[in-house]
Parts: structure tokens; C-alpha cells; sequence
């Protein structure tokens, strides 16, 4: 065996460790300084190197214990110039061996990397892949703790309804207070419930939209006729503008959502005896579009908090909340801008927000605009929930 731990076939072995322009160099050189020839064979008496004047081979070429080959010299030094190449031999050959042994130590270092890198790589797709199944058995339990939790809400919010209107015997002003009391907070909770059904269902299943072309101010100005009673307590005012063609062709169930999420956000987040401001006129369908005729805008001004930019990236995402402390002043699922989000861009429309700490929020939802036609058509649009937060965050 050689030093190296390798098995050294003679004839190959040596001409593999030392090329053979370093064989030729080296006896090039000894020929100059010595004036005579010299030569190299392996032992099965190749010439690997050297001129066939320096003759037969005549002495063995032995590197640590281990014959090599053979060296040939003719001329007036041919003793001195074999013994010489002999030992300049072995200095190229250890070398060689040097630099065959790091490159072994690389590649066995690289295998071993290579090794490592694949054995990391398979433990995180099993987590990835663990992971993506409890994602999926989370969606799983939402949707069925939903409906199971409807089920129940929705006799309570019957027989409540049943009891104030007298229909289980006379009710006193102060009790149908109550019962109003009741009926207010299980829609709410009905609300929620409703909410985090909606946001598994777009993680399971396509949304399917019952397109209808209609009056994108219409809907909205009903729905701010909604919401008027609820700002007057705390002295908002709404302001509502519309300009232009509002024609739209989309779903109105889930288009009044998008309002509705809006509208709520807005004055929630507004101070007592503050202003909202909502307008509905063309614009354009993304930011930083120049075709201001491509869509209908419908733009909500509030004069709230306002958002930092590092929360702007995060408020379309499910369950945030600019403020989570548990003393924040706001309440919220964080769900409402996650539906906004994802039902605008299944109408091919966009959202976004300008906004900065203390100078209020301006949030713009478009839709691509029509001219008014009859449309009724239902469709399915693809939604993953994922794809509807890559632009950027969750509702505050």
C-alpha cells in the first residue's frame, strides 16, 4: 500500500500522482544541470518520462519502502544524475500524494456535508409536511366547531327573539331591555362564529361567487345607512360621496362584506365625535396605475390611530391586531380585513391602505369597472388564504 492508503498499480499509479509534464520537466531539467540523460520507467517498464538515449532502466526508484519504477542515466554523471532524480523524483511524488490526499479530505468532507444537508432537508419536509397537516386539521376544526357552535347560538337567538315579542307571555320594559341586551351580543357572537368559518373556507375550498352586475354606491350607501345609528352614539359623522359610473359585476353578499369590514373598521378605530369619509368613484385598479378609468374605487377615510409601516405589511392577515396587548382598547377578531382582502381580489380587484401613526387610515378597494349590463352568473374562484396575505398583513 502507498503512503496515501491506496493501492499502487505501478504503471498507472505513478503516472497518476505526477502528470507526465512534471516528469518531463523534472528530467529536462537534470539533464541541463548535469549534462547527461535520464529517464523514468514504471516497473512493468513503460517510459513515462525522459529520452531513450539515457538507455535501460538501471535503478530502482524506491519512495518509503515502496518500489515505484525504475530510472535510467547515461552519460559522464550518470550515477550522481540517477541518485539525484531518484530523490527529486520522490519529492514531486510526495507532493502529489499530498495534494491527492487533501482532495480525498475535501471530497470526503463535501460527501459528508452532502449527507448531513440531505438528512436536514428530509427532517424538514417531514415538518413541513407535519405541519401542513395540522394546518389542515386546525381549518378542519374551525369549520366544525363553527357549526356546531351556530347550532346552538341560533335557538338562543329564536327563543330570545320569541320572548320579546311576547310571544311566551307578557314582558316588562326592563326585560325586553335585556332580552335586547341578549339578542345584540349572540349576533355578535353569530357574527364571529360566521367570520372564522369564512376564513377556514378559504383555506379548504374555492369560493363560489353569484356574479350579478350592480350599483357599487348603491350597496354602499345602504350599507352606511347601517352603520349610522352605531357612529351617532359616539358623535361620528359619516360623510358619503359618489362620483362617476359605479357599475360592477360581482358578488353582492360578499361585496357588502368588503363595505361592511371597511365601514366597521373605520369608525371602530375613530375617535368620539371624529369624521369617516367614504366615496365611491373610478380610479385606478392597483397602485400606482394611470389609467384612472379601470376601476371603481370605494375609498374609506377614517381620522383614527393610524398604522406604522411595519404593521401595514402585517394588517391583511388572519387574527392580527395592531394592538394584541390585553389592555388594547379596541375589540376585534382581526378576521374582518383577511375576507376584505381575499373577496376583492377574487373580483380581480385590489386593496391597500395609506396610512401613518396618529393621521388616520385611507383604505382603497377596487373592481374592475363595467358598463351596466344584466349579468347573473355563478362562479368559482380559487382562494388560498396563504396567496390573499402575500401582499401584505392582517385587520387590525
Amino acid at each position: 500500500m502507498s503512503p496515501s492508503g491506496l493501492a499502487l498499480d505501478e504503471t498507472i499509479e505513478l503516472a497518476r500522482l505526477v502528470p507526465p509534464e512534471e516528469l518531463e520537466e523534472l528530467i529536462d531539467s537534470l539533464r541541463r544541470a548535469l549534462g547527461c540523460d535520464v529517464a523514468v520507467f514504471s516497473l512493468a517498464g513503460d517510459r513515462l518520462a525522459g529520452a531513450h538515449a539515457a538507455g535501460a532502466a538501471r535503478q530502482p526508484f524506491v519512495y518509503e519502502g515502496e518500489r515505484l519504477g525504475h530510472i535510467a542515466a547515461a552519460g559522464p554523471h550518470a550515477d550522481a544524475a540517477a541518485a539525484l532524480a531518484c530523490d527529486a523524483l520522490a519529492l514531486v511524488v510526495h507532493h502529489a500524494q499530498a495534494r491527492a490526499l487533501g482532495a480525498s479530505t475535501a471530497e470526503a468532507a463535501m460527501r459528508l456535508s452532502f449527507a448531513e444537508l440531505t438528512e436536514h432537508n428530509e427532517r424538514l419536509q417531514r415538518a413541513v409536511a407535519r405541519l401542513e397537516e395540522l394546518d389542515r386539521l386546525k381549518s378542519n376544526f374551525l369549520a366544525t366547531m363553527s357549526h356546531e357552535l351556530r347550532t346552538p347560538l341560533t335557538s338562543v337567538i329564536g327563543y330570545a327573539e320569541m320572548m320579546s315579542e311576547g310571544l311566551a307571555g307578557p314582558v316588562s320594559s326592563e326585560q325586553r331591555e335585556y332580552l335586547g341586551t341578549i339578542l345584540g351580543k349572540a349576533d355578535q357572537l353569530l357574527g364571529l362564529i360566521t367570520s372564522v368559518l369564512e376564513v377556514s373556507s378559504l383555506e379548504s375550498a374555492p369560493q363560489v361567487l353569484d356574479r350579478a352586475s350592480l350599483s357599487l354606491a348603491d350597496l354602499v350607501a345602504n350599507e352606511v345607512a347601517t352603520y349610522a345609528p352605531q357612529a351617532g352614539k359616539r358623535g361620528i359623522t359619516i360623510e358619503l360621496g359618489t362620483h362617476g359610473d359605479s357599475y360592477v359585476v360581482g358578488d353582492r353578499k360578499k361585496l357588502r362584506q368588503v363595505v361592511s369590514s371597511l365601514l366597521s373598521n373605520a369608525i371602530k378605530f375613530t375617535p368620539d365625535r371624529g369624521r369617516v369619509s367614504v366615496a365611491v368613484q373610478l380610479g385606478a385598479l392597483a397602485p400606482g396605475d394611470l389609467d384612472t378609468t379601470r376601476a371603481v374605487q370605494l375609498v374609506v377615510i377614517d381620522s383614527g390611530i393610524g398604522i406604522s409601516r411595519d404593521q401595514v405589511a402585517k394588517i391583511f392577515e388572519p387574527f392580527f391586531q395592531v394592538d394584541s396587548s390585553s389592555t388594547r382598547a379596541f375589540g376585534g377578531t382581526g378576521l374582518g380585513l383577511t375576507l376584505a382582502k381575499a373577496y376583492v381580489e377574487a373580483h380581480g380587484g385590489r386593496i391597500w391602505v395609506d396610512t401613518a401613526p396618529g393621521q388616520g387610515s385611507t383604505f382603497h378597494a377596487s373592481f374592475p369597472h363595467v358598463e351596466r349590463v344584466e349579468v347573473t352568473q355563478r362562479v368559482e374562484v380559487a382562494s388560498d388564504a396563504s396567496a390573499a396575505a402575500q401582499d401584505g398583513g392582517g385587520p387590525r
